[in-house]
């Protein structure tokens, strides 16, 4: 279900003007830190293995540099013609 609301919140953030995207990023932001954490939980408790940790790991550390790089373009300052 996770998956789904960072996916949702993903898609919702691309359709707000410019303006608006950014609480929907802190909290994209959020919602990947915490996927992150319970994946790590999951290889700690071995319901799956370190392959399986590491490549997941992997895809959500270049999913959230995409959302910080995401959240840095929203946050710099706009020109007249995009406000």
């Amino acid at each position: 279900m996770l998956c789904v609301k960072i996916l949702t919140l993903a898609v919702e953030t691309a359709f707000k003007a410019r303006s608006q995207k950014l609480v929907t990023l802190e909290i994209l932001r959020v919602q990947i830190e915490i996927l992150k954490h319970l994946i790590r939980t999951e290889q700690e408790l071995e319901i799956i293995d370190v392959k399986m940790y590491l490549r997941l790991s992997e895809q959500l550390v270049e999913i959230s540099k995409m959302a910080n790089g995401w959240i840095n373009f929203v946050t710099q300052k706009a020109p007249q013609s995009e406000l």
